[in-house]
């Protein structure tokens, strides 16, 4: 294992870092590393996520109780967002 991301992004939500704060660093963890692309969803016990990418495209989706059609988005900057506790 070269990197193990998730366990590194977990561990900075644990510490009590938002999760679109995580999901941007690991994104910069992931290219100074190992010069890599990809793409992390970080979601922590209060319903907060952040999602983060560093590749040309990458699409996502996110359906809360509330809203009864996914909200989707392809955008390169990373977004926050508050979802209900279920």
């Amino acid at each position: 294992m070269k990197l193990v991301l998730a366990k590194w992004t977990a561990d900075r939500v644990a510490a009590g870092n938002l999760p679109e704060w995580a999901a941007q660093e690991a994104m910069n963890y992931l290219k100074q590393r190992l010069d890599g692309h990809g793409g992390i969803i970080v979601l922590n016990a209060h319903g907060q996520f952040g999602i983060a990418h560093n590749t040309p495209r990458m699409a996502w989706a996110c359906k809360t109780v509330r809203k009864k059609n996914p909200v989707s988005e392809r955008r390169r900057n990373v977004r926050s967002r508050w979802l209900p506790r279920l």
